[in-house]
């Protein structure tokens, strides 16, 4: 529709990369404005447009707080377009810059428009015309490339569970109450084989003392997650994957599963990703659950360990630090939500909601499907 779109570079990549993935709209090149602390978000954003095939530069911007300045600039810019060829992308940028950038191109009868994430829709500026509705949505990838991520080799896609797996872990939160004890019994033991590199563990006298934890590893038995042999009071995990399965890995699975069933709504723009591992230039994180839906990234975070109780650690602050620290992977839109099989303490409570991060604890987890959907959709 036009050939060229000046964006606005910001802390927020995906207004300015939504438009270029639309066939009807995506301009032959993109010019990034550029002010000086906006050089780093300037080539993340270019790293991730120049795989779509467009020409893209940057155009170096003194966001001064002159008006008269930023006009000026603004106006030698556009000099060399005809009348039709170059668009305003006006949902980057400072509030200065923006309404300086608005006037101008206003003032030079060139075409602004604004996207609006949420709805994914391209809204002009004017009278004229109607608004557009974008046909692409951003994939997971490319996203995170607009922030200065790469996902690492290694991440896997979803892949589902095995009927025995998904039978296993509906056993697990039917019965979240009655079973949550053994089920840190069960942790414990994963942890300790995998700490000693082995596939192995011996229950204790007081994990024998459980009268739950018979049942779960007779269910765990059926679904070939380990071996129990009760005269010597020994598990054998049936592989590695197993024992991480055992070791928190089954929460983190479900949700996945409970997830690609919202795809088949249309709820989802992207493959979900289990243990999503994420790097920059400074730092490798690993995400328990990411996908992208709203053209925003969702990410969870999994725990099965006690979070309260003087056995607890700092398990629930550290996962709470974790999911607040890793938001900026895309930016302020980022949604995050952590699912604990036990309850948060009343501190750590708190913190989430300081946070805004979403928490879903015990029995919640049996209405999650529903939670998550409701967390899409932003209710």
């Amino acid at each position: 529709m036009f050939k060229t779109h000046l964006c606005m570079v910001s802390a927020q990549a995906a207004p300015n990369l939504l438009p270029l993935l639309d066939d009807q709209f995506k301009p032959q090149e993109v010019i990034l404005l550029v002010t000086d602390a906006m050089r780093e978000k300037a080539k993340y954003l270019q790293d991730a447009i120049q795989p779509l095939g467009i020409k893209v530069m940057q155009h170096p911007f003194s966001a001064t707080g002159n008006f008269h300045s930023m006009q000026q600039q603004l106006e030698e810019l556009l000099k060399p377009f005809a009348p039709g060829e170059i668009a305003l992308n006006v949902t980057g940028g400072t509030k200065w810059m923006a309404i300086t950038a608005q006037e101008v191109f206003r003032f030079n009868n060139r075409p602004v428009f604004y996207v609006d994430i949420d709805s994914g829709q391209l809204l002009f500026l004017d009278d004229s015309s109607q608004a557009h509705t974008l046909s692409a949505k951003i994939k997971l990838e490319n996203y995170l490339r607009a922030y200065g991520y790469k996902i690492l080799s290694n991440h896997k896609q979803a892949k589902g569970l095995t009927a025995e797996q998904r039978e296993l872990c509906q056993s697990l939160v039917t019965n979240i109450t009655e079973w949550g004890a053994a089920l840190g019994q069960l942790n414990r033991l994963a942890h300790m084989a995998e700490n000693n590199s082995n596939l192995t563990a011996s229950l204790t006298a007081l994990e024998k003392a459980d009268p739950h934890l018979p049942h779960l590893l007779k269910e765990c038995e059926a679904a070939n997650i380990l071996t129990f042999t009760p005269t010597n009071n020994s598990l054998r995990f049936s592989s590695d994957e197993a024992r991480f399965f055992a070791n928190g890995g089954w929460l983190e699975e479900y949700i996945n599963s409970r997830i690609n069933e919202l795809k088949s709504e249309g709820l989802l723009q992207d493959n979900s990703h289990l243990n999503l591992k994420i790097a920059s230039q400074n730092a490798t994180n690993e995400v328990d659950v990411a996908f992208m839906a709203n053209n925003r990234l969702h990410i969870i975070e999994c725990k099965t360990r006690r979070l309260t109780g003087q056995f607890a650690g700092s398990a629930g602050t550290e996962s709470l630090y974790k999911l607040d620290s890793i938001r900026d992977l895309g930016g302020l839109g980022t949604k995050s939500m952590l699912v604990s099989y036990r309850p948060l303490g009343n501190a750590d409570a708190q913190r989430a909601q300081d946070l805004r991060i979403r928490v879903v604890q015990g029995e919640g987890i049996q209405r999650i499907k529903e939670t998550i959907r409701r967390w899409i959709l932003g209710n």
